[in-house]
């Protein structure tokens, strides 16, 4: 598969994640954090069968620096998290997915800060209008405090998660693909039980347990879901070039939204009701979004 497959198919996982992530911080966690400590135990499930893997595949210790820097995207990828779980609390999926456009502008910056990288015209013309499509998005929504709260946490995390994909380019470079991928999930695991080192934070979740060990189930699938997300984009990162897989996977707002209103149909406590408020506004600015990527990719 290429890097553009790979690509196109971590924000479809994103996208589903982002819906059911809604209906858990709305319904399940008493407190957005409680999604990191769920999530870090849910890796575990796939750190097991990484490591057995490991060693019959003779995997050796990478280099200190390359180790820290994997788990330092495992923790950077925690810590946008809990911003975007304290986002969802204010907005709909749809618009904070929406945020995440961010991300390829912030990648194509550092990338040329860091690297010298230089794009053509029709680049920069597509980080304008992903840009403006993203504001354009927040002015959508209809609490002006929540949508500009959530816009501050947004770039917050966005700006975590461009750091994180050049630091996961530079250790998919240096080492096995899985090996790094396996090392991540450890960081991404050890900063998500952090809470638990806190008597309050031990006490809260005791607390939230008769309404978690009910939804057990579909937090592990969300979780599972979201490590392949994770798993694409970094396999796409890994084959291609950050800035254009980040701008590829812009698409997920696309994806969140019809989602939304499939889900409502269906199942209307995972959908939600507001992602058909300005439906065709919101579907322009999502073509508008399309352009912006082809231009990027």
């Amino acid at each position: 598969m290429t890097w553009l497959a790979f690509a196109l198919l971590s924000p479809l996982c994103f996208a589903i994640v982002h819906v059911l992530d809604s209906h858990c911080v709305s319904d399940v966690f008493e407190k957005p954090w409680i999604g990191l400590v769920t999530g870090a135990f849910s890796s575990l499930l796939i750190l097991l069968p990484l490591g057995i893997l490991g060693l019959w595949a003779g995997w050796k210790m990478p280099p200190a620096n390359i180790a820290a820097m994997a788990l330092l995207v495992g923790i950077l990828i925690q810590c946008s998290q809990l911003l975007y779980f304290y986002a969802l609390r204010n907005t709909e999926a749809g618009i904070i997915a929406a945020y995440w456009n961010l991300v390829p502008v912030l990648v194509v910056t550092l990338s040329f800060l860091w690297f010298g990288e230089v794009l053509a015209p029709l680049h920069y013309a597509g980080i304008a209008i992903l840009i403006g499509a993203s504001v354009a998005f927040c002015l959508l929504d209809s609490n002006l405090h929540a949508r500009w709260n959530s816009l501050f946490l947004m770039a917050i995390a966005s700006a975590m998660q461009a750091v994180l994909i050049l630091l996961e380019y530079s250790v998919y470079q240096a080492i096995p693909f899985l090996l790094g991928f396996g090392i991540v999930t450890l960081g991404l695991i050890l900063a998500g039980m952090v809470p638990l080192l806190f008597r309050q934070a031990r006490a809260r979740l005791a607390r939230n347990m008769p309404v978690l060990l009910p939804a057990v189930k579909l937090i592990i699938a969300i979780e599972l879901i979201n490590l392949l997300a994770l798993f694409f984009s970094g396999k796409a990162v890994d084959l291609g070039i950050p800035s254009l897989v980040s701008a590829v996977e812009t698409t997920i707002p696309g994806y969140t939204f019809l989602l939304s209103i499939l889900l409502f149909a269906v199942l209307p406590r995972f959908g939600d009701a507001k992602a058909r408020l300005k439906l065709p506004l919101k579907l322009g600015l999502v073509s508008t979004m399309s352009i912006g990527v082809y231009l990027l990719a």
